[in-house]
């Protein structure tokens, strides 16, 4: 809370109003802190909406999802060359959609681990039209996003985030990126007593990480217990070490970004919507997972 509370009030520049955290163990889906906004009792400010819980739209921080749906259907892989130039899309029924990167720029070819380091959008674009985008919202409902319930709504925009998600799905799905392909579910409560030391609820932490061994391989139906495989480790562990790569995102990010944490290897992503609205970034590693969301609740 104080973390969250700091960071805001050095934003108001910006006209940051607002920020939320939410911090798990991607191994053992426990939720050890949720920040739902700078300051519960703040009521002008809309302090009691829990933005860990509210949909916002994810700006780039939704590829790493896309990619990784384009690894398990081997569709892509981290070197596949895509061409980022001025590209339209037509869409039946709508006018053509001419996507741009942040900074106006074309890089010409470029590796898809460079395109997702740096965050690029055409070839974004291109890697879901190539996937399906019925394939992509398969594969991201299965990782925990729970909001993309009518596909019609959404289009080749997706992958840059123009579909809402809650925070602690976000965190669901990279979570199975973090364990390799295993769903955890998340929980914030571990056991439930009574006074006499009844125990009416209990989550085995043990025992969800030796599940965690066993589920080696992906089918539609693999679980154990609790616990879901709903990707290859392949592909999991590709995007993990792609967001890890310091080098693959200098580009856009310089060779010291806050992204690097020293002595730690850390695979990370941002993500920011159009006009600034909304501002993420998530990193993670196999025992803890950070989403981190700063802009206002309107």
């Amino acid at each position: 809370q104080a973390s969250v509370s700091a960071e805001v009030a050095t934003l108001q520049r910006q006209r940051v109003g607002n920020g939320a955290a939410l911090v798990v163990k991607p191994n053992t889906g426990e939720i050890l802190a949720m920040v739902g906004s700078k300051d519960y009792f703040n009521t002008a400010e809309d302090g009691q909406v829990n933005v860990t819980l509210a949909q916002r739209q994810p700006g780039s921080s939704i590829k790493p999802i896309m990619y990784a749906t384009g690894f398990q259907q081997k569709v892509i892989n981290p070197g596949t060359i895509l061409l980022d130039i001025p590209t339209c899309f037509k869409v039946p029924g709508q006018k053509e959609y001419c996507p741009k990167n942040y900074d106006g720029s074309f890089k010409g070819p470029v590796s898809i681990r460079t395109s997702l380091g740096n965050s690029l959008n055409i070839p974004a674009v291109k890697s879901l039209k190539a996937i399906g985008l019925s394939t992509f919202i398969d594969q991201a409902t299965r990782m925990g996003i729970t909001s993309w319930t009518d596909p019609s709504r959404y289009g080749l925009s997706l992958t840059l985030g123009g579909g809402e998600v809650r925070m602690i799905d976000l965190a669901q799905a990279f979570a199975v990126i973090a364990n390799q392909g295993v769903k955890v579910p998340l929980t914030p409560i571990l056991k439930v007593e009574t006074y006499t030391g009844d125990i009416l609820e209990q989550v085995n932490v043990e025992d969800r990480l030796r599940d965690l061994e066993t589920l080696t391989t992906y089918d539609e139906e693999s679980s154990e217990g609790e616990l879901q495989r709903v990707m290859d480790r392949a592909p999991a562990y590709l995007t993990a070490h792609i967001m890890q790569d310091n080098r693959a995102r200098q580009a856009a990010f310089g060779t010291r970004s806050q992204l690097v944490i020293p002595d730690q290897v850390v695979s990370a992503k941002t993500g920011t919507t159009n006009d600034l609205k909304d501002n993420w970034t998530v990193g993670f590693t196999p025992e803890f997972l950070t989403i981190t969301w700063v802009g206002n609740n309107d």
